[in-house]
């Protein structure tokens, strides 16, 4: 467990995404949640350890992703997320059955998912909620682009922020449900002078520089490019999805990971296409 500022930590070992949290004098707020049930119990107990006379607890979810939500339940809390990602995860059934196989998720190396109970937020939110639990104040923000319900975590007196997905350390972003032109104004945003001496946690792969984050913008770039260029020959999604090996190297990864990060790029470059370009010719009729 790393501590960004005091009472601020993320924490990188557990199975899933990048998880976060926050000790204020009246409460505690979780960032994303462990996969199994058993890792979340540790790292409730050892944030509970650190904490004194903690009143409130609170888990946010920076998104739908099933790597931050399967686990939710675990930590035994109310649960805030914005309200189209709450939207989306009560469109899933109660019982986690990994709906979306080889997608390059983090949860299909943990076949023990499959039948948690799948919890929706308790709260949600449209635009912005803080907290005022004590110093420092916390903002929750709606950020999107990777996925519709993005959100972001910030500490504007500590200068930090939690931003989920719409940057990641290693292997590429999920891009089935994103909107790559939004996504990248979310970007131009966080390279902004207003998050110039902030601290970036990136929801995969912990403290993130903004040079990476230039990197990612830049592929993001080349990416809706090439798309826009296959989707003006109507291409089918399958010529699509064979983009990531062109692209695949714009992302660090281990040799180890390379197959299973090629897929992630593989699924969501199809999905992506299919949500937001392909239109069936039997549609048309």
């Amino acid at each position: 467990m790393q501590e960004v500022k005091p009472g601020i930590y993320y924490e990188n070992t557990y199975p899933g995404s990048t998880l976060g949290a926050i000790l204020l004098p009246r409460g505690m707020l979780f960032i994303d949640t462990p996969l199994r049930p058993e890792d979340a119990h540790t790292w409730k107990t050892t944030l509970l350890n650190r904490s004194s006379g903690t009143i409130h607890k609170m888990l946010v979810c920076l998104d739908d992703h099933p790597d931050r939500t399967i686990g939710a339940n675990g930590l035994e809390c109310s649960i805030l997320a914005h309200k189209e990602a709450t939207d989306t995860l009560k469109e899933y059934s109660t019982i986690f059955r990994g709906q979306l196989p080889e997608s390059g998720s983090i949860w299909e190396k943990y076949p023990e998912t499959t039948g948690l109970q799948w919890v929706v937020p308790d709260i949600c939110y449209n635009q912005q909620i803080k907290f005022h639990w004590g110093e420092p104040t916390v903002i929750v923000e709606h950020h999107p682009g990777p996925r519709p319900g993005a959100s972001w975590v910030l500490i504007p007196d500590q200068k930090v922020a939690f931003i989920g997905d719409a940057a990641v350390v290693k292997g590429p972003p999920f891009l089935g449900k994103a909107n790559i032109e939004t996504w990248i104004e979310t970007l131009d945003h966080l390279l902004s002078s207003e998050f110039k001496d902030y601290t970036l946690i990136s929801g995969r792969g912990g403290e993130i520089s903004q040079a990476k984050i230039k990197d990612q913008r830049k592929t993001l770039r080349k990416i809706h490019k090439r798309v826009e260029k296959l989707a003006s020959r109507e291409a089918s999604p399958d010529d699509v999805a064979e983009l990531a090996t062109n692209f695949l190297d714009d992302f660090k990864t281990l040799k180890e990971d390379r197959e299973f990060y090629k897929q992630r790029l593989k699924h969501g470059l199809y999905q992506y296409y299919m949500n937001n370009y392909f239109h069936n010719p039997e549609e048309k009729k």
